[in-house]
């Protein structure tokens, strides 16, 4: 790649110290030079407070769950893109619209992590094809003591940037909250200077009072000036919703730059609301505002100051069409200290299950927001459907908690696991879409081992005991053995013509009398054969 030349940037600093004069002062000669470097540096400085990043389109080799790659451009150091688990390389690509000279490159992970370090490399393109490198592969290290930022130098003209990951010590996958580019972009055009902080409207959740056809209001926060929305009628609003109070430094509004927008004027008021908050409260008051292709780049700035959770522009008119219309709400400034919950690892116990098993899923909470969380509660999922909750307690801020939740037993097969921290947002966060993580593993599920039955034999090493014979009841041989006595017929059941006799009297049983072979006394002698 061609590397640009700074010229402008020596001569604007030149001209701000005043320093360009036909024969210098002797005297002052050291002074002067002195004062120049720093003058040559200054600019240089300002045009790094400038993200050429900020909102931008972004692609990705891949991306694990809810860890989009847009969350790389969002402004928010606590949102992070994710690669898939197990997979490297992976690479993340920014376009920013046209070529720039690019002086480095900011990566960022959320600040409350723990230190770890990525094999990386930084390369660029014009095209989007042909990728020249910029910063060589090597250890970038990651500190929460830092910030959690690391600031690569980088030389070259591209329109595409793109981070390359080899490795993660912390992670099984590759990880990138922010990238941020800075540099200089060949055509600044005029306009106002962008007011200090970042875009905290970004994709965030955006209402409209009304809209036309499809020129709906999420158009008007998606990082692209190439589309956006439009009101119904002249009097409209349309309201950005950060999620938290924020300290605000100002709104900027923008429609497409292209000249087929014609001139046009709207006005505008704008309008916060505090977290918790019913009314809004005017920050400031209505005023017509110009866009214009060739004056400002159809790019209104409108400084502002305040904590406000949510920024409404009320529209009452406009000179270019029938309805206010936005290509991007931008709400600049910082976010205020606030929790951000996060889930950052799933296990279960037993490993693997049977059916027989209660299983309970291991859920990581963590805080990885700049102000203590309150106690909230966690619901662990298995294939979509909540299998469980569980209370979780106040966490200061970085601060995890492992949570243990029951989710019983369950039938033979293979179940994603998923878990959602605060899943009736209860809690204000700095970042309510990364309250979810989905497990790697799936859960396994066996089949419960068969019965074992035991027999009714004795133990073993146990002699049997002898059981005593049983001897015949005597009551039940002498019921066998009594004669039944003869059926006595009363003189109604008698057969017609038959005279009737009554039965004999039964006497009293006596013995037979005994017979000579067992009559007692002295059995005769044997007679001689």
């Amino acid at each position: 790649m061609r590397r640009r030349h700074h010229g402008r940037r020596w001569c604007a600093g030149l001209v701000t110290a005043g320093l360009v004069a036909a024969v210098p002062l002797p005297a002052a000669a050291h002074a002067a030079t002195g004062t120049a470097r720093d003058a040559a540096h200054a600019p240089r400085a300002a045009a790094a407070a400038a993200n050429l990043a900020l909102g931008r389109p972004v692609t990705a080799g891949g991306a694990h769950g809810g860890y989009p790659a847009a969350n790389v451009t969002d402004g928010s150091q606590a949102s992070y893109w994710e690669g898939p688990a197990g997979s490297f390389p992976q690479w993340v690509q920014i376009d920013l619209g046209a070529t720039a000279d690019v002086d480095e490159v900011v990566l960022k992970l959320p600040a409350q992590w723990e230190a770890r370090t990525e094999t990386l490399a930084v390369q660029g393109s014009t095209d989007g094809r042909e990728f020249t490198t910029l910063a060589a592969g090597a250890d970038r290290r990651f500190d929460p003591a830092s910030g959690n930022t690391v600031t690569v130098d980088v030389a070259g003209e591209a329109r595409h940037i793109r981070v390359h990951i080899t490795r993660n010590t912390g992670w099984n996958a590759a990880q990138l909250s922010e990238v941020e580019i800075r540099g200089e972009t060949g055509d600044q055009g005029p306009g106002e200077p962008p007011p200090p902080g970042t875009n905290l409207a970004l994709r965030k959740p955006i209402e409209a009072s009304s809209h036309t056809q499809d020129y709906i209001a999420p158009h008007a926060n998606d990082g692209s000036t190439s589309t956006y929305w439009e009101a119904s009628g002249q009097t409209s609003t349309l309201t950005a919703k950060l999620g938290s109070d924020a300290d605000l430094t100002g709104v900027v509004v923008k429609l497409n730059p292209d000249p087929v927008w014609s001139r046009r004027t709207q006005t505008i008021e704008v309008l916060g609301r505090k977290a918790g908050a019913q009314g809004f409260t005017s920050l400031k008051a209505r005023a017509d505002y110009v866009f214009g292709p060739a004056e400002n780049r159809n790019t209104v700035t409108i400084p502002v100051t305040g904590r406000y959770a949510d920024v409404r522009l009320a529209f009452s008119g406009n000179t270019g069409a029938p309805g206010g219309q936005v290509a991007e709400f931008e709400v600049v400034g910082t976010a205020a200290p606030a929790p951000d919950l996060t889930v950052t690892d799933l296990t279960w116990s037993p490993a693997s299950p049977s059916e027989a098993d209660p299983v309970t899923v291991e859920a990581t909470v963590r805080n990885a927001g700049t102000a203590a969380s309150p106690a909230t509660t966690v619901d662990v999922s298995l294939e979509g459907t909540v299998a469980g909750s569980a209370e979780v307690g106040e966490l200061a801020a970085g601060a995890s908690a492992k949570i243990p939740v029951r989710t019983g037993k369950r039938p033979a097969g293979s179940y994603t696991v998923s878990a959602a921290v605060d899943p009736s947002g209860t809690v204000t966060e700095l970042d309510d879409t990364n309250n979810s993580r989905n497990a790697a593993a799936r859960l396994v599920v066996g089949r419960a081992p068969a019965p074992t039955w035991r027999s009714r034999a004795s133990p073993p090493g146990r002699r049997p005991r002898p059981s005593a014979p049983r001897s015949p009841s005597p009551s039940r041989c002498a019921t066998a053995a009594r004669p039944r006595p003869p059926p006595v017929l009363s003189p109604a059941s008698r057969s017609p013509g038959r005279p009737w006799t009554a039965p004999p009297t039964a006497s009293p049983r006596t013995a037979p009398p005994p017979s000579p072979s067992t009559a007692p006394g002295p059995r005769p002698a044997a007679a001689p054969r």
